[in-house]
């Protein structure tokens, strides 16, 4: 897509950057287009609870953390983890850009892996047509199948349950496709990740509720504590135990919104010790309660821009 050389930052526009500028809940899937002027900038200094997924389609942006600064352009993936400083915004006076907040599904850790450009910012270029092709294609349909599970302002909210509940994964799905295609076009270039560190991943995703330790997954390995706990960080980017934590988290948000087991069951069945201390993670990491979440997924959450 062309710059367009009539483009304006109109009232309209400008309203829904102001909006979009408040942080969005961690539990809520959020996605959007935008066709962003000279003026465009969000500042987060403490960032979301939410992954940030972001692809430039056209024109020229920019992510800012702390002195570093990445200059993004057609073809860029970035990836952001929960946490992470935002300050993003247009260079020049046209940015398209497709993007997401989304909470990953279990088996997504080992894709999340990307080169990190700045501590908490992934990020991988894609050169070939193909992959920029299937990227804006699959953006583009997951953003239409938020669309049509009738929850934006504009939206049809005639679709019952069911149908928002296929739409919310149908969404998901696109994420997935992105996240694949950026993960396939980057190990055509690097290595794979360390066999070692790629077991211990597959073994904390395969049951996230066994009570795993650095001691049990370094024997798994056949590497020393310190050593796997080094390889692990530096080629996923979180500690081993933090993604058990997430893992864990996000089974029992799946437990949640699936099954009437109570809050107690749930953190038995995923691996906590207690169920305050499942209601205490799962509140900072969602940003509300179980019982709370459990409601809301009962009618899902989108947001589109």
């Amino acid at each position: 897509m062309t710059e367009p050389a009539d483009f304006e930052h109109d009232l309209a526009t400008q309203v829904l950057i102001e909006l979009y500028s408040e942080i969005p809940p961690p539990s809520k899937l959020v996605t959007g287009h935008f066709h962003s002027g000279g003026d465009y900038r969000v500042v987060r200094p403490d960032g979301v609870g939410s992954w940030y997924l972001l692809y430039t389609a056209s024109g020229t942006g920019r992510y800012l953390l702390g002195d570093n600064k990445l200059m993004l352009r057609h073809g860029d993936v970035v990836l952001v983890r929960p946490g992470t400083p935002h300050d993003y915004g247009t260079v020049g006076t046209y940015w398209e850009s497709w993007w997401a907040h989304f909470q990953p599904r279990r088996e997504w850790h080992s894709w999340l892996s990307l080169p990190q450009a700045m501590p908490g910012l992934s990020y991988v270029r894609l050169t070939r047509s193909s992959e920029t092709d299937r990227v804006v294609s699959a953006f583009d349909r997951l953003h239409r199948d938020a669309q049509r599970a009738g929850l934006s302002p504009t939206g049809d909210t005639s679709l019952n349950l069911l149908d928002r509940s296929v739409a919310t994964e149908l969404t998901m799905n696109g994420i997935e496709e992105v996240l694949l295609t950026a993960v396939a076009s980057l190990r055509r270039e690097i290595q794979h990740l360390d066999p070692r560190v790629h077991l211990v991943l597959e073994a904390i995703t395969a049951d996230p509720a066994r009570p795993h330790t650095l001691t049990s997954l370094a024997g798994l390995a056949q590497v020393s504590v310190s050593r796997l706990a080094h390889l692990f960080k530096e080629q996923v980017g979180d500690s081993i135990m933090n993604v058990v934590l997430a893992l864990r988290l996000q089974r029992a948000a799946e437990l949640l919104g699936a099954t009437d087991l109570t809050v107690a069951q749930i953190a038995a069945a995923v691996g906590f010790e207690s169920p305050h201390y499942l209601t205490r993670q799962f509140t900072r990491r969602y940003g509300t309660p179980p019982t709370t979440h459990r409601q809301k997924s009962r009618t899902p959450e989108l947001e589109l821009y």
